[in-house]
């Protein structure tokens, strides 16, 4: 008997779809054999990639992300990605460029791990932009490398931060522009063996004087812009983090009868953390523009730490069955093994939560 029902976060009419999706095509795509832009596509049809874009509740869209990842998180990364690219050019009141809303073409937002942290990064004062930019008649030429970036499919769209090292005095010196992944000067370097995700192709980037025009300068006010996009960009990466750890917890609940019960205990007190960080969740999507910075940032450690438990308790639960390198079991630790290390990194996200807890023992001091 299950001590475990996987309650949807919102049920919208197509969740069966997409949960039957996901689980039919989980293993393929992470051996690399299918894309999870296929079953983006065949979600977008019913507008559930672009879920929450006026402004309001993003619950309908994290729980998309979340329910996917139940059964496939590589896809679920994928539409992280997606999703928040457009956001990056709803933020600045642009047309999305043609077949974002549909994902027939794919939204790199070149954050999917390095690109737009380095904006993150920079505005917490960890490390600066490595991508230069000069300006130059019409636009700016990029120069630099962002050592990771994900869904870079062919005429993708890339959206990315810029160090600007000629502008005038007292003129904005950092951009975020978009270009398109065949843009000459552009060189992507795939990574091909990673432990999990490998169909999401990730892959460093090199720029050799890439021309940007400058209508596809998308904002020169860098604090606004991550301001505007923090939100979205953390709730929806959340979601598919807690709904990782949620497909492990419904495995792990057919078999709590082993070892004589031995784990069973255990289980309510995962659970009880596991309804916390959910109910947080959907509070801080029901209204994401009222949304504080500190528990967005919070949440999305404690999601992060939560699925590397889940996944471990399954692999404990299952057993041996569970260590075959391609059961479901095994497939959601190489996963979860990835979490620390996406954008934001734990690193950066115990930084950032470190000056809050220091900005309170000053007040207290004073």
């Amino acid at each position: 008997m299950s001590d475990f029902t996987l309650e949807p976060l919102y049920d919208y009419p197509q969740r069966e779809q997409v949960l039957a999706l996901a689980r039919t095509n989980a293993e393929a795509v992470d051996r690399g054999e299918r894309s999870p832009f296929e079953t983006l596509r065949e979600i977008a049809k019913d507008g559930l990639i672009t879920l929450g874009r006026d402004g309001g509740s993003l619950v309908p869209q994290v729980s998309v992300a979340f329910d996917l990842a139940t059964e496939d998180a590589s896809t679920a990364f994928s539409l992280w990605a997606h999703r928040s690219t457009i956001a990056f050019f709803d933020a600045v009141g642009r047309e999305l460029p043609a077949g974002l809303a549909d994902a027939t073409v794919s939204g790199t937002t070149a954050l999917a791990a390095a690109a737009m942290a380095a904006a993150y990064k920079e505005a917490s004062g960890l490390e600066p932009i490595k991508v230069k930019g000069t300006l130059v008649e019409g636009g700016l030429k990029l120069n630099g490398s962002i050592s990771w970036a994900s869904n870079l499919y062919p005429g993708g769209v890339i959206v990315l931060p810029v160090a600007v090292e000629n502008a005038p005095e007292s003129h904005p010196d950092r951009y975020i522009v978009t270009i398109r992944q065949d843009v000459p000067g552009l060189e992507i370097y795939y990574h091909r063996d990673l432990l999990a995700l490998n169909s999401t192709e990730s892959g460093t980037l090199k720029f050799e004087d890439v021309f940007v025009p400058s209508e596809d300068v998308l904002s020169d006010n860098l604090e606004a812009f991550l301001h505007d996009v923090t939100a979205p960009f953390l709730l929806v990466q959340s979601s598919f983090c807690l709904g990782l750890a949620a497909g492990a917890l419904q495995e792990a609940a057919k078999h709590l009868d082993v070892s004589k019960g031995i784990f069973r205990p255990e289980f309510p007190l995962i659970l009880s953390e596991y309804e916390s960080l959910r109910e947080e969740l959907i509070r801080l999507a029901s209204e994401p523009e009222r949304a504080e910075r500190r528990d967005l940032l919070s949440l999305r450690l404690g999601v992060s730490h939560f699925a590397t438990i889940a996944t471990h308790f399954e692999l404990q639960v299952v057993g041996g069955a569970g260590y075959v390198a391609e059961s479901p079991t095994a497939r959601r630790l190489r996963e979860a093994s990835f979490l620390p290390v996406q954008s934001p990194t734990e690193g950066h996200l115990r930084y950032e939560l470190s000056k809050y807890d220091h900005l309170e023992a000053l007040q207290e001091a004073l």
